[in-house]
This record gives C-alpha cells, sequence and structure tokens, in this order.
C-alpha cells in the first residue's frame, strides 16, 4: 500500500470517538490556538489581499471562510490557512540559541 493509500485509510477510519481524553484535550488546543491566530489577522491589509485574489477567482462556494465570506474548497483552504499560520510565520525569527514556534512542532 503507498503512503497515500495509507493516508486516506487513516482519514477514512478516523473517529473522534475512537481518540484518547489527552488526544482530545490537544485537539481542542490546536483548534483554539489556530482560530486565535486567524481571528488575529484578519483585518490585515495582507490578508484583504488575499481575500481579493480568492474573490477574482469565483469567491462563491460551499466552504466557510474565516470571517465571513464563502469559496470553492480549495480556495477556502488556501485563505483560511493563510490566515491560521500568517502570524506564525511572522513568528519565526531564530535568534542563537531560541527554537522554533511551539505551533511549528
Amino acid at each position: 500500500m503507498i503512503k497515500a493509500e495509507q493516508l486516506a485509510l487513516f482519514v477514512v477510519e478516523a473517529s473522534y470517538d475512537k481518540l484518547s481524553e489527552q488526544t482530545h484535550e490537544q485537539l481542542k488546543i490546536r483548534i483554539l490556538d489556530a482560530l486565535g491566530c486567524a481571528i488575529g489577522v484578519c483585518r490585515e491589509p495582507i490578508m484583504a489581499m488575499v481575500h481579493a485574489q480568492v474573490d477574482e477567482f469565483d469567491g462563491q462556494g460551499r466552504c466557510s471562510l474565516i470571517g465571513g465570506g464563502s469559496a470553492p474548497p480549495d480556495r477556502a483552504a488556501f485563505y483560511n490557512g493563510a490566515l491560521v499560520r500568517y502570524l506564525d510565520f511572522n513568528d519565526s525569527y531564530l535568534a542563537p540559541s531560541e527554537t522554533c514556534h511551539p505551533g511549528g512542532r
């Protein structure tokens, strides 16, 4: 079985109920962190440009955009992903003897 098939099988068989309590707690932390990052950058000018690009390429779709609007799945993933990662990418300067941002682990 190739890696893509293994990943697909994992996704198909995944269930919230099968996760441990510790995994539930860690999942909640990661989701809240991601949403906090997205909300924190929603009104930044660079994100307005990304949103405008999503709109330019058929901005209507069935997937929600964080902060409002909708788009097709690929563009919604692009926009929402940019929102979630923007602040973490800007926090990537590594000074001598420093570690990376915890979101990148």
